[in-house]
């Protein structure tokens, strides 16, 4: 699998909004991108709040976290 990031952003002027109201706008635009990218998706990806307008849609933690575990002990020459 390649490892590369996207990111998208939605601007919307000449309203104010509640924070209430940005949570829902970002929880909407993430589930409307975590439907557009269908199959592209991971097929175990999983949506995380990160903050209350950004959302993280990807790989579950457990395999973010054995790949950087991974990665760690290639990169100070250590062998699993």
């Amino acid at each position: 699998m390649k490892n590369s990031k996207n990111e998208f952003k939605f601007v919307v002027t000449g309203v104010e909004l509640t924070e209430e109201q940005q949570a829902r706008v970002s929880l909407a635009i993430a589930q409307a991108g975590a439907l557009a990218l269908g199959d592209l998706a991971p097929r175990d990806a999983v949506g995380v709040r990160l903050d209350p307008k950004v959302w993280w849609h990807g790989i579950p933690k457990e395999v973010v976290v054995r790949q950087l575990q991974e990665f760690a002990a290639e990169e100070v020459g250590l062998q699993r």
